[in-house]
């Protein structure tokens, strides 16, 4: 069994989460694959010296706001909604950096990838064994589904980093599989799923749409990591 781990997102509290993210690396022998929001040399090096990747890309977020401010623009008028909270640009930013980490990855080489963002703390290290679903924490998953760590079997990768489907995800209804699946599996609540139909653009609901739209499954567990704010 061969497991790699990807991460991505902005460097952040990566001083004070380091140590415990390499220790984790470590225990469970993962190669490393990152794509790094940043345009600083010295965040640049203390990825690479601290957590060694096999491979590693950097960007400047400045270069790829319009795409993604055009691509808000056009999910608000394909599919438009009431006032609501959610980040459309944002949150299709934080798709990308995990798809372009993803892409690094040559998926015929491992049976087992972890997600993590370089926020991420652990209570407690692990050591994990092979799994048969997608595996996230109770953490930040808001009775859905968290998107800040995951576990899972590299044949299912696919349906966690859905940057290429975010778009149609955000711009189109949902399909009747899903709701009924919403309604009677999930069993989630009447009012709530009227509150992500007319007024929520919710990246964790459109998140578990395509895991179950792609047939897979996911469980929600409680796994000792946080968000180190």
């Amino acid at each position: 069994m061969k497991n790699c781990i990807v991460l991505s997102g902005q460097y952040r509290t990566f001083d004070q989460t380091w140590e415990n993210i390499k220790r984790f690396i470590d225990i469970n022998q993962l190669d490393v694959y990152c794509h790094l929001w940043s345009n600083s040399k010295e965040e640049f090096n203390n990825v690479v010296d601290r957590l060694k990747p096999v491979r590693i890309k950097a960007e400047n977020y400045e270069l790829h706001k319009e795409e993604f401010e055009e691509m808000e623009k056009r999910i608000r008028q394909a599919n438009p909604k009431n006032a609501n909270q959610d980040k459309i640009a944002g949150n299709a930013s934080m798709n990308y950096g995990r798809k372009m980490a993803f892409d690094l990855v040559p998926k015929s080489e491992y049976d087992n990838l972890i997600y993590c963002r370089y926020d991420i703390g652990f209570r407690d290290l692990f050591n994990f064994k092979d799994v048969n679903n997608i595996v996230v924490p109770l953490e930040e998953s808001y009775n859905l589904i968290s998107d800040i760590f995951a576990i899972m079997p590299i044949r299912m990768a696919k349906s966690y980093f859905l940057y290429d489907d975010y778009e149609r995800l955000h711009s189109t209804s949902w399909e009747p599989e899903f709701l009924n699946w919403l309604r009677n599996i999930k069993r989630y609540p009447e009012q709530d799923i009227q509150t992500h139909i007319h007024t929520r653009y919710c990246p964790h609901l459109m998140l578990m749409r395509n895991i179950v739209m792609n047939e897979h499954t996911f469980i929600i567990t409680n796994l000792p990591v946080y968000i180190q704010r």
